[in-house]
């Protein structure tokens, strides 16, 4: 797989799990919206990228738009998959409380769907920035 698809799976799938998460609660939160600016920003994704994504995805149903994750995921390498789901994760705590619905979202995907070792995913959780 080239970089530029293996780039466009890995951002495909950031996206839609940033969408799942920050709608899985039913409220989008400030703080939420802010990490995933900061997101952005670290990971080198313009706006015109991400908008496009998210574009593509917020038409979709959720089960979709699940779908359409894991299989953006799934064509990513480990260290890929972890690195979303490590975001996720921060994004899900970033207004001081992972919702239920946020929790059982990110363990269907990590664990169930992708296989991915918890341990693996707080390593990097640790290394990636809060914003400012």
């Amino acid at each position: 797989m080239t970089l530029t698809k293996n780039k466009t799976h890995f951002v495909g799938g950031l996206v839609a799990l940033y969408h799942l998460l920050i709608t899985a609660d039913g409220q989008v939160d400030e703080r939420e919206l802010k990490m995933g600016e900061a997101m952005k920003k670290h990971e080198d994704i313009d706006d015109w990228e991400f908008d496009s994504h998210l574009n593509r995805i917020s038409e979709l149903g959720k089960e979709r738009v699940i779908e359409d994750c894991v299989y953006s995921l799934k064509q990513c390498d480990y260290d890929m998959k972890v690195r979303c789901i490590a975001w996720m994760s921060l994004i899900a705590n970033a207004d001081g409380f992972m919702a239920p619905e946020e929790w059982k979202l990110i363990y269907n995907i990590y664990h169930t769907e992708l296989e991915l070792n918890l341990a693996d995913i707080l390593e990097i959780q640790k290394k990636l920035p809060w914003p400012e």
